[in-house]
């Protein structure tokens, strides 16, 4: 049975994983980018007419006062890509979200593993 629309499931919280863990990596979080991990290393929302449902969960999360937007920045003279961060009220969620932030650091480290053994 599909959540109700506007609640928190395991696609908002894998989310605030990604938001999360960009901050701590001292990178920025723009919405493509969140549903291109989603795709990648969670194999969720696979074409880009799923770009949409992204932006539905993060405009959701910004209602619930867990991330806010930060300022539009244009990025390779591409239109301009609003930026994304937590909230404290966000990162107070982190219990909720950490075993998918282990899932996205372990593929981190395999990536980087992979990468090395093929030099």
């Amino acid at each position: 049975m599909p959540r109700p629309v506007g609640t928190m499931g395991e696609t908002k919280s894998k989310i605030l994983s990604i938001i999360y863990l960009n901050e701590l990596r001292g990178t920025t979080t723009y919405g493509y980018d969140v549903w291109r991990i989603l795709k990648e290393r969670f194999h969720i929302y696979l074409d880009h007419g799923n770009l949409r449902n992204v932006y539905r969960h993060l405009k959701d999360l910004e209602g619930f006062g867990l991330i806010n937007r930060g300022k539009p920045q244009t990025v390779e003279a591409a239109p301009k890509w609003q930026t994304y961060f937590l909230t404290d009220k966000g990162r107070e969620m982190k219990d909720r979200f950490a075993r998918y932030m282990d899932i996205l650091e372990r593929q981190a480290g395999n990536l980087k593993k992979r990468a090395r053994a093929s030099y």
